[in-house]
């Protein structure tokens, strides 16, 4: 058979570009380890493929809120840490307040300082994650959870669900507290309570106790007057009295102008305390007398429709000592024992074991996703492994093969040459 110049030509030009195709993308799987697969040549392996990197976008995007969770809940707990330090330092400041060799600038001082760590409490629970998200909104995490008024009143803006991630198909791990759970429902002795309100209790007890007391001691043989501002409404009013005899608490419901109820009450207790009562010549106020003209204490005032500090106490008991009829000293004003430091004291106290119990919670969490994290990195392992058997190239065989065709292809250039270098004079010679 003959051929003529132009179709050899064309034939093996055509054969080089062939094997030079077949040697670039054996060339390409060495540099990427990794071999060709298309619908067109192998469908079984592209079906499989497809299916296993959709498996593994799902876990790419698992990973990612896995990774997100870690780090709000790593941020809540640091937040909620921060707010431990600061109600300790609260606490450090009342008991110090209550020390009796502290005058009013002293308690005022520490009054501003304790409004600064108010501020700064608010700071705290409005915290944002790195994605500028709030961690103590519940659901609504794109606004600050917490704003405070100008008169220092704060309010929660938020709501109660509790934010989460999916880290599976079928599960979805919380990412930390809401704002109401973490800071306003403190469980105290008058109830629950936000951190806030207990704060301001303290900077209201603070003030209020500059010029009040919880307790009065009596100590004129002729005793003293005792002048209720109790409101009108009546309302159970609580007072211990204090005697040689021992101690009572005395329990009456009364209204200011009204002294019977009350004197009645403290002289059925006379034999308990020692200490008697009758109505004073004017007629509006008490006279309190120990029966042997010894000292007594009064204390423990409480209305049970008061349950923290007041700016304005509505419920007071002034104390005036007497010789005789005469006034005997400066009197004793008696507010509900809720305004003293020492209640303030036992309310940041119930504020640090709240938050060490949210940060147990947090913890819980926490632990939760380590062991998602560690199921979700051994899913990671499995679908790596899967993809390496379906798209990994044999590179053994892939370099034998180029040098098979490398070889091939510089044979046939060989030829190519040598046949191509023949003409009419080379057989005429």
């Amino acid at each position: 058979m003959t051929i003529s110049t132009k179709m050899f030509n064309e034939q093996t030009i055509a054969n080089l570009g062939r094997l030079s195709e077949q040697l670039s993308g054996l060339q390409e799987q060495v540099a990427s380890g990794k071999k060709p697969i298309k619908p067109s040549t192998d469908p079984v392996a592209t079906a499989k493929l497809s299916a296993a990197k959709e498996l593994e976008a799902g876990l790419t995007r698992f990973r990612g809120n896995m990774n997100r969770i870690d780090t709000r809940l790593s941020e809540t707990d640091v937040a909620l840490g921060q707010v431990q330090t600061v109600m300790t330092r609260l606490k450090e400041l009342s008991i110090q307040a209550s020390n009796d060799t502290l005058n009013d600038m002293d308690r005022l001082s520490i009054r501003k300082e304790v409004t600064q760590h108010k501020v700064f409490l608010v700071g705290l629970a409005n915290t944002k994650d790195a994605q500028g998200q709030a961690l103590f909104g519940g659901y609504m995490t794109n606004t600050a959870p917490f704003a405070m008024s100008l008169d220092g009143q704060v309010s929660y803006l938020g709501d109660t669900g509790m934010h989460s991630l999916p880290v599976s198909q079928s599960l979805s791990l919380a990412t930390g507290l809401d704002g109401a759970t973490s800071f306003m429902r403190v469980q105290t002795e008058q109830g629950p309570k936000s951190v806030f309100d207990i704060v301001a209790e303290l900077e209201t007890s603070l003030k209020v106790m500059a010029d009040r007391e919880t307790s009065a001691k009596v100590q004129s043989p002729d005793g003293a007057r005792l002048s209720f501002d109790i409101g009108r409404s009546p309302r159970p009013q609580t007072l211990r009295l204090e005697g040689r005899l021992g101690a009572a608490d005395i329990t009456v419901t009364m209204v200011s102008g009204t002294m019977r109820p009350m004197i009645e009450a403290i002289n059925a207790q006379t034999s308990a305390t020692g200490v008697s009562a009758q109505v004073s010549v004017d007629g509006n106020t008490i006279r309190l007398k120990s029966n042997d003209g010894g000292a007594f204490t009064i204390s423990g005032f409480q209305a049970d429709d008061i349950d923290g500090a007041e700016p304005v106490p509505s419920r007071q008991i002034t104390v005036q000592q007497i010789v005789g009829d005469t006034a005997l000293g400066e009197p004793v004003v008696l507010v509900d024992q809720d305004n003293a430091l020492k209640t303030s004291v036992a309310a940041l106290d119930s504020v640090i074991v709240h938050m060490a119990s949210a940060r147990a919670q947090v913890g819980a969490y926490a632990a939760t996703a380590e062991i998602q994290s560690d199921m979700l990195a051994l899913q990671e392992m499995m679908i790596a492994e899967t993809l390496s058997g379906i798209e990994d190239a044999d590179l053994t065989a892939v370099v034998t093969e180029l040098q098979s065709l490398l070889v091939n292809r510089d044979a046939l250039r060989q030829v190519f040459a040598k046949v191509g270098q023949q003409s009419l004079f080379d057989l005429i010679r």
